[in-house]
């Protein structure tokens, strides 16, 4: 940051000096987030005043010689780095030149005079991303001031067409960040945002060849569809709303689309793989399914896709900072397991040692303890130490997927879980007279 500084300062040195400083600021610092544990905010500060202040050339009348492609990249990539960690005056910079990074990406212009290089846009937008997650005085700019969530979804429905994957793919996340509250994403309703992301996945999940080329861009339409359908599912304070016709309708044309996704075959279960990502997505996605279409989805998707899906991912459970990635395919085998009975005994034996669930005469007790087979092998000594353990999410989630599968009868979770895994379940549902007898 101080030799760029020192560069750009001084007229004397020319812009392809500086710039070959910012291409090796951007290689050493990919992956770096906070910059003042090795620079003093006035550094930071000015390497942010600096870079904003060449981009803002572009728009000067008076500036005969423009910025070419490869140095505009170069400055948009570093901004995005930088501004990774904001300072007092970081904040106030970008807060007044925000609308440089839509003038660059080219949104919300009616008449685009000019195009900007792909590579431009896309940088200029990924700054967006950086600059809204990281700060709310910036966010609140952006949603509000520049009504960014309202410009973009009229952008993407008009001009689609016409923009690149990765120019998609990055307007698709700043959408996901922005509609995670709740009051954008009543805002956008009216704007048919969520009949036009429905639309796109219908329109390009099409062949296997066409879902392997666009994963990525497919796999950020699900988290799109998942933020926008929230209020249909169980994360919506526990009430789902009741989806109207077109929601419904929504919903069920999508399912064979998701059918192409989720049996498409994968060698590996690995983050790097792009659709192993798309079907974590999907799963995201299937969580907000209406209870009136669960017969339909299993009809269209067998449940066995899915619990080769569930016994994949178990092993996400052993380590802390993976545990919550298990909740997805968790949730929606849980929903599924309420609203289709019929799935109960074929998750049941899936999750629990066969000489505990099979038919028997001999009289069946229930302990504080679960039984020993239970506690060491098979799913279930994966699931039942998260019935008491810190992570609400999955304490209540490993809770209700064991009720559901045992039929909605307290005794027998309690006799394969032990009533004292099985008590805060107990004591949730108003059930705890029961556990025991």
């Amino acid at each position: 940051m101080e030799v760029f500084n020192e560069q750009y300062q001084n007229q004397q040195d020319s812009d392809s000096v500086w710039v070959e400083t910012l291409k090796k600021f951007n290689t050493e610092n990919a992956d770096k987030r906070v910059f003042t544990d090795k620079v003093d905010l006035n550094t930071k500060e000015q390497f942010t005043y600096n870079l904003f202040h060449y981009l803002k050339n572009e728009f000067n009348p008076s500036q005969t010689v423009k910025p070419s492609i490869e140095t505009m990249v170069q400055v948009l990539i570093s901004l995005r780095i930088s501004l990774r960690e904001f300072t007092e005056k970081d904040r106030d910079i970008v807060k007044n030149e925000l609308n440089i990074f839509f003038k660059l990406g080219n949104i919300g212009e009616a008449e685009k005079i000019k195009i900007y290089d792909n590579s431009i846009r896309e940088e200029a937008l990924k700054c967006i991303v950086n600059c809204i997650s990281r700060d709310a005085v910036i966010q609140n700019t952006f949603l509000v001031e520049m009504n960014g969530p309202i410009t973009l979804t009229h952008e993407v429905k008009k001009n689609s067409s016409e923009m690149s994957e990765g120019l998609l793919d990055v307007i698709y996340k700043v959408l996901v960040h922005c509609c995670a509250k709740p009051e954008i994403k009543l805002a956008l309703r009216p704007e048919g945002l969520l009949e036009f992301v429905t639309e796109q996945l219908l329109t390009k999940v099409t062949t296997t060849e066409a879902i392997t080329k666009s994963a990525p861009l497919l796999s950020d339409l699900c988290r799109l569809l998942f933020t926008l359908t929230i209020h249909l599912g169980p994360l919506e304070g526990g009430r789902p709303t009741p989806p109207n016709h077109l929601e419904l309708e929504g919903c069920r044309r999508l399912l064979p689309i998701f059918k192409k996704i989720i049996t498409q075959y994968t060698p590996g279960n690995s983050t790097s793989d792009p659709i192993y990502n798309l079907k974590c997505a999907v799963i995201s996605a299937l969580i907000n399914t209406p209870k009136e279409l669960y017969d339909e989805l299993i009809d269209e998707i067998p449940l066995t896709y899915f619990q080769e899906i569930f016994k994949s991912q178990i092993h996400l459970l052993s380590s802390p900072e993976t545990a919550a990635e298990f909740l997805p395919i968790l949730m929606l085998l849980t929903n599924t397991a309420e609203n289709v009975v019929s799935t109960r005994q074929q998750l049941k034996e899936m999750t629990f040692p066969y000489d505990l669930i099979k038919e028997t005469d001999e009289p069946l007790s229930v302990g504080i303890e679960p039984p020993e087979e239970v506690k060491k092998t098979g799913i279930s000594s994966k699931l039942i130490p998260f019935m008491t353990g810190s992570d609400i999410g999955l304490k209540h989630f490993v809770s209700e997927y064991f009720f559901m599968i045992c039929d909605e009868d307290a005794n027998e979770v309690c006799r394969l879980t032990g009533f004292g895994n099985a008590a805060g379940l107990l004591v949730t549902r108003g059930l705890m007279s029961l556990g025991g007898k």
